[in-house]
């Protein structure tokens, strides 16, 4: 049902309530990116590509998303992911969702600076769904606040996450060959 192998449905919903049988989804995730040419980098996540550029405005070529267009995107992807789950467990057949993230930040020109009024981030994202269901508005409403409200991106967004930096520095000539386009 909804694109799920439906004999994994009661087993999915099942590993979901076990904190065991859910450890190794909550595992440590790792990317790595790597800087292309120009604004434009390469991210690796477990074997999957994806690319990021910054806008024209800024001098950069526009060949991909930018980085802030990808929280979003993760923001909405969680949010539907979650949706799917949740009404595929429910046995409720899904006909069409989307998920609309968008935010504007406080002062993009911040980078570098340290952290203060006025910093670069968003100043809040706004989710909004769109949802046909074989299900009554109230059900899917509730599904939805549940979703958004237990997103672990959304969650990892709304708390203060502490983000812990480390540098290393490569001796020139060992540094590792650019990515590729």
């Amino acid at each position: 049902m909804n694109g799920i192998d439906s004999r994994l449905s009661v087993e999915l919903g099942a590993k979901l309530t076990d904190a065991l049988r859910v450890q190794p989804v909550s595992r440590p995730w790792v990317t790595i990116t790597t800087w292309d040419d120009g604004f434009h980098t390469v991210t690796s996540a477990r074997g999957h590509r994806v690319d990021a550029d910054e806008t024209t405005d800024l001098g950069a070529s526009d060949s991909a998303p930018t980085a802030y267009e990808h929280v979003l995107g993760a923001l909405g992807s969680c949010v539907a992911a979650g949706m799917v789950l949740q009404v595929t467990l429910r046995g409720i057949e899904l006909r069409h969702l989307s998920v609309e993230v968008s935010g504007g930040f406080d002062n993009l020109l911040q980078p570098g600076e340290p952290a203060g009024e006025g910093m670069a981030a968003h100043t809040a994202l706004r989710v909004v769904g769109s949802i046909s269901a074989e299900a009554d508005d109230e059900v899917l409403r509730d599904l939805w606040d549940r979703v958004v409200s237990g997103s672990p991106v959304a969650n990892t967004i709304r708390r203060p996450t502490p983000v812990v930096a480390g540098l290393r520095i490569i001796d020139p000539g060992q540094e590792p060959r650019h990515a590729t386009r």
